[in-house]
């Protein structure tokens, strides 16, 4: 798995999660809360999980595309 941030450690990748998935929750709950619903805030923490995980994906992926080497079969 090619990263954006260079080959990180499986540890510091780990942290990058974690602290992407926490950040997310956290803002979804401050959301659902700064609207004044609090009956929502399953729905904010949900949301805010699924914000998690795409900034972990973009944080992580390396979206650069390099030529792929072809293996030409000739008969």
């Amino acid at each position: 798995m090619d990263l954006v941030i260079g080959p990180l450690p499986r540890l510091h990748r780990l942290l990058v999660v974690v602290t992407s998935l926490i950040v997310g929750m956290l803002s979804g709950i401050w959301l659902v809360n700064a609207t004044g619903v609090p009956a929502l805030v399953a729905a904010g923490v949900g949301w805010g999980l699924l914000a998690g995980l795409l900034l972990t994906y973009v944080l992580l992926h390396d979206f650069h595309h390099r030529p792929q080497p072809v293996r030409v079969r000739r008969h």
